[in-house]
């Protein structure tokens, strides 16, 4: 069996990995995929690295779960849809994924659409996979995930593992350990301690590399540490007291990630922190927090 993926990276090429995947290692089919680029002048070199890039995930993301596999661009001067039948007719695909993205009127009028041109015209079935972080449950969020975990602690990582068993986790009790994952590893989001692991030059590292990250701690459950965690680029800030919500709030993580706006969190740890630090407890930084609210809608 042969299955071919149209892919241009992002959640919904993720998503249409993930069940080609799974159909290919139930039947030990092997996977083309796909980048469909018109080629010539028409391509900046921004978009040439960005598809050879996301072709290199793809590949690795099936070899890890030992599919047989083929990424590749396909320059021919054809428009996505029309590259991806014609190689379907030319290889013998069995079956294709392809991803829908959200597209004005306008948009569909003058481009049309990828995925209706391939149902329409494939020369054999087509699953098509839709993506929209707003509605995705958890569980499909959390599916094919990679997340650093990083806390002294063991019982805390066995709880986190635990709470998490959906994705796959890497679990590290010290800096050192944890720098040497983050170099050889790709992550969607990294769960830090604070005190004891050098969390903030955890984060530091973590933002070089573009991994969201959520800071859980105890010991450092304080104003100012939740100031500087957010100031140092923390997408959350949670405390262990949460930890027994803690996929909700590593769920929220990555969707505000992908949906732009990662103030999101606060609005419903807020209570929280009123209780625990006291009212007005922003009165000390009040010019930080007005910048915070103004910024994020607060």
């Amino acid at each position: 069996m042969k299955i071919l993926v149209g892919y241009d990276g992002g959640e919904v090429g993720r998503q249409a990995l993930s069940l080609a995947r799974d159909m290919a290692g139930i039947h030990s089919a092997f996977v083309y995929v796909v980048t469909s680029m018109t080629g010539g002048a028409s391509e900046r070199q921004a978009d040439i690295e960005k598809a050879e890039k996301d072709l290199g995930f793809a590949r690795e993301f099936l070899e890890y779960s030992g599919i047989q596999c083929d990424c590749q661009q396909s320059v021919r001067g054809l428009s996505a849809g029309e590259d991806l039948v014609k190689f379907a007719r030319e290889n013998d695909i069995d079956h294709i994924f392809v991803g829908i993205r959200k597209k004005s009127r306008a948009q569909k009028a003058i481009l049309g659409s990828t995925a209706r041109y391939v149902i329409l015209k494939a020369p054999c079935p087509v699953t098509s996979v839709k993506f929209d972080a707003g509605s995705i449950q958890s569980e499909q969020l959390f599916r094919d995930r990679n997340i650093l975990v990083v806390d002294d602690e063991p019982d805390i990582l066995e709880t986190i593992e635990e709470l998490l068993d959906l994705c796959t986790l890497d679990l590290a009790e010290s800096f050192d350990a944890a720098k040497k994952m983050l170099r050889k590893n790709k992550y969607d989001l990294a769960i830090l301690d604070i005190m004891g692991v050098s969390g903030y030059d955890i984060l530091a590292l973590a933002k070089e590399k573009g991994v969201p990250s959520l800071m859980l701690t105890a010991h450092a459950l304080t104003p100012e540490n939740l100031k500087e965690s957010i100031q140092k680029g923390a997408d959350s800030y949670i405390p262990k007291d949460e930890l027994a919500n803690l996929t909700d709030h590593a769920a929220d993580v990555i969707r505000a990630r992908l949906q732009g706006n990662q103030g999101s969190w606060f609005s419903t740890l807020k209570p929280f922190f009123d209780k625990t630090f006291g009212s007005g407890w922003r009165d000390k930084d009040r010019s930080f927090w007005n910048s915070f609210d103004d910024r994020y809608g607060k």
